[in-house]
């Protein structure tokens, strides 16, 4: 059986995994645990879900509801949702679809029912070939020999490791936005009448309440995203500082004298594929000349969970096609 080694634990990653054929398949992941942005922090006695957020429940997957329900990696929430709060927009019911227990649900019981072996807190390094079969080195380790090797991992991470074998200066690169990300724990309630909504300044993009989601916790708890152009421009800024700015903008926008119980924040360099691989070549993946090395992620198709699940499963058909 052929050997084959998945560098990442994102939903791309276990959507390839899955959308595979059985074969010998080992994973390796730099964190300690799956996931990649579909992660949820916790702190204190606080749950924050920080990078993905939720699943549209018209997102146009087929199969992908089907199977997170199978699993019992989510659940349907009715939200109250404002799609413009700065302009004062209607609130209107949405069905959405989150985590079971916050959305790293999603990738932990997905990554449980593989069943594959899998080397967490593993930062691959380089990739050698030898008698044409390949190995994983990180700073200690040794890793192999593999058949084929899928770097399911940021497209500039995946270019570091693979320009050996592949000429990136041929390849057009898909452009990201960043964004900075901050979760806060309030004292007293903000009296919203939505659970999340977009646009409340002109430099908070996106909050999210979080108590209807864990339900765990008293204070009044929130996700808030800064606006991609904010980011860039304040991309350095001193965490603390903008934690103090955004409490500031929160308290300004609803009225409230609420006191911040706890503040955290967390910088995503490659939030949000702006333009998509398969926008700007027409492809769906990268590969080596001898078909045995693959690069992709979300970003080959979009910034959401349905394209890295579509990435998965695209190469899957394709790569089963061609070597099986």
């Amino acid at each position: 059986m052929k050997k084959i080694a998945i560098i990442g634990t994102g939903l791309s990653a276990l959507s390839l995994a899955h959308h595979l054929p059985k074969l010998d398949i080992t994973f390796f992941e730099k964190s300690w645990r799956p996931g990649g942005r579909l992660s949820t922090r916790r702190h204190e006695n606080y749950m924050f879900d920080h990078g993905a957020h939720f699943l549209k429940e018209d997102h146009g997957m087929n199969g992908l509801t089907e199977f997170l329900e199978k699993i019992q990696a989510i659940k349907f929430a009715e939200t109250d949702f404002c799609s413009n709060i700065l302009h004062g927009q209607l609130i209107e019911k949405k069905t959405i679809i989150i985590g079971q227990n916050g959305i790293e649900s999603i990738p932990l019981k997905f990554h449980t029912y593989l069943k594959y072996p899998t080397h967490f807190s593993k930062k691959i390094d380089t990739i050698e070939n030898s008698n044409q079969q390949y190995f994983l080195k990180t700073k200690e380790e040794t890793f192999g020999p593999f058949d084929f090797i899928f770097c399911c991992i940021p497209f500039e991470q995946s270019k570091k490791l693979l320009n050996t074998f592949i000429d990136y200066s041929a390849i057009p690169e898909p452009t990201f936005d960043s964004i900075w990300t901050v979760m806060l724990a309030l004292d007293k309630r903000l009296g919203t009448r939505f659970q999340f909504g977009y646009h409340l300044t002109p430099e908070i993009s996106f909050l999210m309440n979080q108590n209807f989601k864990h339900e765990i916790f008293n204070e009044e708890c929130w996700v808030v995203n800064m606006r991609s152009e904010w980011t860039k421009k304040y991309y350095n800024i001193e965490p603390y500082v903008l934690e103090d700015y955004v409490v500031d903008q929160i308290k300004k926008a609803f009225n409230s004298d609420a006191k911040a119980t706890f503040k955290k924040s967390h910088r995503w360099r490659y939030a949000y594929a702006k333009q998509s691989f398969k926008e700007i070549s027409q492809r769906n993946f990268i590969q080596s000349i001898d078909n045995k090395l693959y690069a992709l992620g979300d970003w080959c198709e979009g910034p959401g969970m349905q394209d890295a699940w579509l990435a998965g499963k695209k190469l899957a058909k394709v790569f089963s096609d061609l070597q099986l």
